[in-house]
């Protein structure tokens, strides 16, 4: 016989630890896969994240969405953000890369979080929340991540069942039909404010001239290879194929923490990259020079730390490159802006943009295209060769018009 699912609101009590301090435990009760009923329990957190029973109340709100979610009552109606947010931190959330959740968890708690905590999430509106972020006065990339954030904060209750719509991407209620687009949702342009800086080999020379080796050959990967800032701090003497000239990039690195090693970010970024006989050479020499040199070590350790792990390669941007960079002329150069410039000058030297994508290891053409600028030198050239086709002469021709 069908028996309904009724609404658990579970407890919390307090339970006293022989070490630390003493713990608040939420106990509620769970059918097993026989329908038998057990009792269960998880700790919510102790005495000094949580002094009061009310406050551990209000953070067990989260799993009482999970363990209530299968049924169907009010309370469920009147999540709020907050309780929404908690509930993605548990369940959904860590499962994102570490680099990820740490973004999540600063654009949520600097912005929805403290706007948008204590209203339940009907009362979330598309147009409210639009005009919220153009009202914000940070930069339009800005607003794009934080409404993606709460673009998948929804998704997630859509998903779970805490509501019928996404008012951030849609405004149209789940199973509905009709067409999903940007006119739909929150429209927020996440149109760059101006564009990457890009260097020229010229430029990149004049900069390598003024950094030490092991900046030099720094600059040089980044310069020759267009890798990205984890994947240069997690190459290791292992991912150096000097007899066969290649390096393969099969791991990234994230330096918060504590400093974690990961897979990179997509099969397409795993793929193996050619070594010029000048980068093999430079490699080798620094190779000679390094107290770490065997198969597993940090091609570029910290040696403060005994190599345990890679240089920190925003201090030398900051301590070293930019300034190098800054004595010839050229401000706000960042890891990523060597990225951006093997791309364009790729394109410049005519490299198909296939050859640009692979070389770049992008997933797909729509984010090489990102990448690449034209130069004013290719625009002066491509206008040459516009005006030479439509004027060979280089000279107006004389008007039939009789006035």
């Amino acid at each position: 016989m069908f028996r309904r699912t009724r609404y658990q609101h579970g407890s919390v009590e307090r339970e006293e630890r022989k070490k630390g301090p003493a713990v608040w435990v939420y106990r509620w009760w769970e059918e097993d896969i026989n329908g038998k009923l057990m009792h269960r329990k998880a700790q919510v957190g102790d005495v000094k994240k949580y002094p009061t029973e009310s406050a551990a109340h209000s953070a067990a709100d989260a799993l009482r969405l999970t363990i209530n979610n299968r049924c169907e009552h009010r309370n469920l109606r009147r999540t709020t953000i907050n309780t929404l947010w908690e509930h993605y931190s548990q369940e959904e959330l860590p499962l994102k890369a570490l680099s990820t959740q740490d973004a999540y968890i600063i654009y949520a708690k600097n912005w929805i979080v403290p706007r948008w905590g204590n209203l339940p999430l009907e009362q979330v509106k598309t147009v409210e929340v639009e005009r919220w972020l153009r009202a914000t006065g940070v930069a339009d990339g800005t607003k794009a991540k934080i409404k993606c954030v709460m673009s998948a904060l929804f998704s997630h209750a859509v998903r779970w069942e805490f509501c019928g719509h996404n008012p951030i991407s849609s405004g149209i209620p789940v199973g509905s039909g009709g067409k999903r687009g940007p006119s739909t949702g929150v429209r927020i342009s996440a149109k760059r404010q101006r564009s990457p800086l890009v260097l020229s080999p010229e430029q990149v020379k004049l900069g390598l001239a003024e950094l030490e080796f092991r900046d030099q050959l720094l600059v040089f990967l980044e310069g020759a290879l267009g890798i990205r800032q984890g994947e240069l701090g997690a190459l290791r003497w292992l991912s150096c194929d000097f007899d066969n000239m290649s390096i393969s990039v099969q791991h990234s690195y994230y330096w918060r923490r504590g400093g974690n090693l990961k897979s990179t970010k997509t099969e397409a970024s795993a793929k193996q990259l050619p070594m010029h006989p000048t980068l093999k050479y430079s490699l080798q020499e620094w190779r000679s020079q390094s107290l770490y040199n065997k198969p597993e070590d940090f091609v570029f350790p910290s040696e403060r730390l005994q190599g345990i792990k890679p240089l920190d390669l925003a201090s030398v941007l900051k301590k070293k490159i930019q300034p190098a960079f800054r004595r010839i002329g050229i401000t706000g150069v960042g890891w990523h802006t060597f990225r951006h410039s093997v791309g364009t000058m790729l394109a410049e030297m005519g490299e198909h943009q296939l050859t640009i994508r692979d070389y770049l290891r992008h997933s797909n053409l729509h984010v090489t295209n990102k990448y690449l600028q034209a130069t004013s030198k290719t625009k002066r050239l491509a206008q040459d060769k516009l005006v030479d086709a439509i004027l060979p002469t280089g000279i107006l021709p004389k008007t039939n018009i009789i006035q």
